[in-house]
């Protein structure tokens, strides 16, 4: 990919107000407030601090692209943030830092050009592939929001393929449209069937570990990846309880999990009629997955692991059975198998 490389003063360059790692509600979104942003809420002095002890990477350089008369720097914000913070004091005393004085102290000992290396691309398109790959499946990874929202830029404003855009982040296409799917499933939750999920954003990492269930899938009405379309929606008004029900469950007040291991529980209840119900009625997960069965299946689960280790210890117990700690360890399993048989023994 040919790029003009150039030198450009740190001041003439800008931030990238579409930087898709920026919150959505950010605003206003004027210079003063994205550096502000950037530095205290990306550790961005942990940058400024590499860049005073070691100089600025000529290997690394920004990326930029034109806009008008502008240079906005579409790959590199916290370099650049870190760049104008340690070369203008105006702009650190106008602006409210977290790390204050470690910003003045770390300019102190900087010595820096006043113009950095600068690669220049033609538009966005053309950068997105170092982009994509760096931010999601390189070095320095995005939150899994913000590369959600990068790969449904890709697709609906720049028009690519799902294949395209898994070739440019360097994931499987498969992964790609379930991303997709998945970021689809909580903008349209907002936009369509009006249920908030700002806590679906937040947790989008937990929500794409539940869209990994069939049952929860199903119960809300999503596609499996293979079926996913851009211009077929993604979740339909009937199931707009369900899909509450699922914003309710994973994230709400009383959400029934507080552990991602439990989201194999959840899909497997809402898959059975009668615990569904009585997750609805009770909102116990713990009482619906007796009603559908998966309890017994759980324990005998747990059961089988520690039969399979006591055999295992079996095989050398013989060398060590006289050892106090041995011995200790024993009695312990003798007595948590007496206290699970409980009553159930029976009396003689």
């Amino acid at each position: 990919m040919a790029m003009e490389s150039t030198d450009a003063t740190i001041a003439e360059l800008q931030l990238d107000e579409e930087n898709p790692r920026l919150p959505e509600e950010l605003q206003p979104r004027d210079p003063d407030s994205l550096l502000r942003h950037i530095a205290n809420e990306y550790n961005t002095v942990e940058v400024a601090r590499s860049i005073a002890e070691h100089g600025f990477f000529d290997s690394e350089p920004l990326i930029a692209i034109r806009k008008g008369r502008r240079l906005v720097v579409v790959e590199g914000n916290r370099r650049l943030t870190a760049l104008k913070l340690l070369t203008d004091p105006d702009l650190r005393s106008r602006i409210e830092l977290d790390e204050a004085t470690q910003w003045d102290d770390l300019a102190e000992e900087v010595e820096l050009e006043d113009t950095v290396p600068v690669f220049i691309a033609k538009n966005r398109k053309a950068v997105a592939p170092i982009i994509g790959y760096r931010h999601i499946a390189g070095i320095e990874p995005w939150d899994p929001w913000a590369k959600a929202r990068f790969v449904a830029k890709q697709i609906e404003d720049e028009g690519l393929s799902f294949e395209e855009t898994a070739r440019i982040v360097g994931e499987k296409e498969a992964d790609i449209r379930a991303t997709y799917r998945n970021y689809r499933v909580a903008v349209d939750a907002e936009k369509k069937l009006h249920i908030s999920a700002k806590e679906v954003k937040k947790k989008f990492g937990l929500f794409e570990r539940a869209m990994n269930s069939t049952g929860i899938r199903d119960h809300m009405g999503a596609p499996a990846p293979s079926a996913v379309s851009k211009s077929k929606a993604v979740l339909k008004p009937s199931k707009k309880r369900e899909v509450g029900e699922v914003f309710s469950w994973l994230f709400g007040p009383d959400a029934v999990i507080t552990d991602s291991r439990k989201i194999t529980e959840l899909g497997q209840v809402v898959a059975s009629p009668e615990a569904l119900k009585v997750l609805r009625d009770t909102n116990s997960l713990d009482d619906a997955l007796v009603s559908s069965g998966g309890m017994k299946g759980r324990v005998l689960k747990r059961l089988t692991a520690a039969i399979n280790a006591l055999e295992k210890a079996e095989v050398d117990l013989a060398a060590v059975l006289e050892d106090d700690e041995v011995q200790a360890a024993l009695d312990r399993c003798a007595e948590i198998v007496e206290r699970m048989r409980g009553d159930n023994t029976g009396d003689e």
